[in-house]
C-alpha cells in the first residue's frame, strides 16, 4: 500500500482528451518533467492508486496529456477527473529540490492569529490564479503567501492572518 508520506502532489486531472482514454493533468510544479518515473499516483477514494504511464507529452505550458495503462476509453478517464496526481518520492531527480506546495498542506489545522481555530484543511483548489483551501468540507477560503504568519509541519498546524473579517458558524 502507498502512503502519503512515499508521495509528493504533482497536480490534478482536469479533463479527458481525445477518446482513447488519455487524461490531461493541471501540473502544480515540474517535478515530473525532471523524474524518471513510470507510475503517476491517483487519490481515488482517499486511496493512493497506482497507474502505469504508457505514454505522456506537453500541452501548453502549465499541463501535460497522459495515457495511462487500463485506461482505454472516454469513459474510463472520464471517471479520473478531479482526481489529485502524485508520484512517487523515490522517483524524483536526486538533485530537485523539495519546494512545498499547497497540496501538502492537506490535513493541517489553520489557525488565525485573531480569531482562533477556524478548522482543518479538506481541499486545496489550485485550478484559479486565486489558491483556495475549503475548511472541513465546506468554510472556503483563499490562501495566499501574504496571509501565511508560520508552518509548523511537525504539528501540522498552519498559522495565518486573513486581512478581512471571516464568521465561522
Amino acid at each position: 500500500m502507498i502512503t502519503n508520506e512515499q508521495v509528493i502532489s504533482i497536480g490534478k486531472i482536469t479533463r479527458t482528451h481525445g477518446k482513447r482514454g488519455e487524461i490531461q493533468c493541471l501540473m502544480s510544479n515540474e517535478y515530473w518533467d525532471n523524474a524518471d518515473a513510470t507510475f503517476l499516483i491517483l487519490n481515488i477514494d482517499n486511496i493512493l492508486v497506482p497507474f502505469r504511464v504508457l505514454d505522456w507529452r506537453g500541452k501548453g505550458s502549465d499541463s501535460l496529456i497522459f495515457q495511462l495503462d487500463h485506461i482505454t476509453d472516454e469513459q474510463a478517464a472520464q471517471q479520473l477527473i478531479g482526481c489529485q496526481v502524485y508520484m512517487l518520492l523515490t522517483d524524483m531527480n536526486e538533485d530537485e529540490e523539495l519546494m512545498p506546495t499547497w497540496q501538502s498542506l492537506l490535513g493541517y489545522r489553520v489557525l488565525d492569529t485573531d480569531q482562533g481555530e477556524l478548522g482543518t484543511i479538506t481541499d486545496v483548489d489550485e485550478t484559479t490564479i486565486n489558491t483556495l483551501i475549503t475548511l472541513n468540507s465546506k468554510q472556503l477560503i483563499p490562501l495566499h503567501e501574504d496571509f501565511i504568519v508560520n508552518i509548523e509541519p511537525d504539528k501540522q498546524l498552519i498559522t495565518i492572518c486573513l486581512p478581512f473579517l471571516f464568521t465561522k458558524e
